[in-house]
C-alpha cells in the first residue's frame, strides 16, 4: 500500500524496492492531504490483514469511495 502525489508517474516500493508505474496500479481513494492518505492506507492495511490479504471487490471499493466523499463533505474538505 503506497500513497502517491498526482505529479508522480512512478513510485519506489519502500519494502521491496520495485519501481511501479502509478497508472498501472489500483487507486482506492483520491484525497488532497498526505496525512489523510496515509491514515486511509493504514486503515486499508488493517482491513486487508483481517481479510488475509483479500482485496476489495468493486462494490466494496465504491462504498469506500462514497464514505470518504461523505466524510470530506462533512468535514468541510470539499
Amino acid at each position: 500500500m503506497m500513497t502517491a502525489p498526482d505529479y508522480r508517474h512512478h513510485m519506489l516500493c519502500p519494502v521491496c524496492g520495485v519501481t511501479t508505474t502509478i497508472a498501472d496500479t489500483r487507486v482506492y481513494v483520491t484525497c488532497r492531504e498526505r496525512a489523510v492518505a496515509e491514515n486511509i492506507a493504514e486503515q486499508l492495511a488493517q482491513i486487508f490483514a483481517r481479510r488475509h490479504g483479500k482485496d476489495l471487490n468493486e462494490e466494496e471499493l465504491l462504498m469506500l469511495r462514497q464514505r470518504f466523499a461523505a466524510w470530506e463533505r462533512q468535514s468541510g474538505w470539499s
